[in-house]
């Protein structure tokens, strides 16, 4: 996915289709149109998936999706090729009179033969970095219409049936205190039960059936991001890490450590405090403060992917003997 801004975004995908007559439907034209628009939901105004600072989105080229249609068990892959979203075989509407549910996921996955055991990302692969996050992003939408309520022919991923964030994403920032101190960071661990195991998605014959099935035996609660060369921390802007993670209902607190050196003496430092929920489509920015005395959190947001600001929280810096 490419990482952008984006208000409003939508994808539209055009498939042209030859649609059969029959004397209920007098009306269907020999080369109907079938065609799909998409976007993806954010709380107000703004649409994004989170794959810039701010959590704008756009696909880019080759990108794919796969697509259910109704009563269908085999996904369709659609692939966007200069600039047009291409399916791999042609599909048709049943009939002009009756409401069908259409489903859709994002990205598509050539081991996915069933609605109700899809693949996802594999998060424990992720390396911390902002222009992985749509590698590792999983959406999915549904959407129930008939031929008469669209805009000729076309199923709307749109509104409140927009794609839909699966995982939650963390950005956590490191910052010093001094500007001329050196700090530089070697270890990064995010801890929680299961936050990053492997997971498959199931679309049910309802929305409220629709959701998550951890896999047995895949289970991994933490993540950690090691640097070989040492990354620095800027003055201004810090050092921004970014975890994709299971929706979770911890019954402890998540833990973040880190390992670093502090004008060549190397410290460790953690918190429990970045909580015990983390939301499904939701996206938590934390911002700790590095200081001789503590790790402190000193920031946190929680936007829709809704904003509180929590108190400054203390954690002791541990000399590395």
């Amino acid at each position: 996915m490419k990482k952008t801004n984006l208000v409003g975004a939508c994808l539209v995908l055009s498939l042209l289709a030859s649609c059969q007559q029959n004397e209920s439907l007098s009306n269907m034209s020999e080369d109907a149109v079938l065609r799909l628009r998409a976007s993806v939901y954010a709380a107000g105004a703004e649409a994004r998936t989170v794959t810039d600072e701010m959590g704008g989105t756009e696909f880019s080229e080759l990108d794919a999706l796969g697509f259910f249609m109704p009563e269908e068990n085999n996904p369709v892959k659609w692939t966007l090729t200069s600039g047009q979203w291409i399916s791999e075989s042609p599909l048709t509407w049943k009939d002009k009179v009756n409401t069908f549910q259409f489903c859709a996921y994002y990205p598509y996955s050539e081991e996915a033969t069933t609605r109700t055991s899809i693949p996802m990302p594999d998060l424990s692969k992720q390396s911390g970095s902002l222009s992985e996050v749509g590698d590792f992003d999983f959406l999915a939408a549904r959407c129930q219409t008939s031929y008469q309520e669209t805009d000729n022919g076309t199923v709307s991923f749109t509104g409140s049936s927009s794609f839909k964030h699966v995982y939650s994403l963390l950005a956590i920032t490191l910052k010093k205190d001094l500007p001329e101190e050196n700090v530089l960071l070697s270890q990064a661990t995010l801890e929680g039960k299961n936050l990053f195991g492997r997971s498959t998605y199931h679309f049910g014959e309802q929305a409220d059936a629709d959701g998550m099935t951890y896999e047995e035996g895949s289970e991994k609660d933490a993540l950690a991001f090691d640097y070989e060369e040492p990354v620095e921390v800027a003055e201004e802007s810090g050092y921004t890490m970014y975890f994709l993670c299971n929706p979770s209902d911890l019954e402890e607190n998540s833990k973040f450590s880190i390992v670093y050196q502090r004008d060549g003496v190397s410290y460790t430092a953690s918190t429990e405090k970045l909580g015990k929920q983390f939301q499904a489509g939701k996206f938590y920015r934390f911002t700790l403060k590095l200081t001789k005395e503590a790790l402190q959190l000193v920031g946190c947001e929680v936007t829709g992917w809704i904003s509180e600001e929590l108190p400054e929280l203390a954690i002791d810096e541990i000399p590395v003997e």
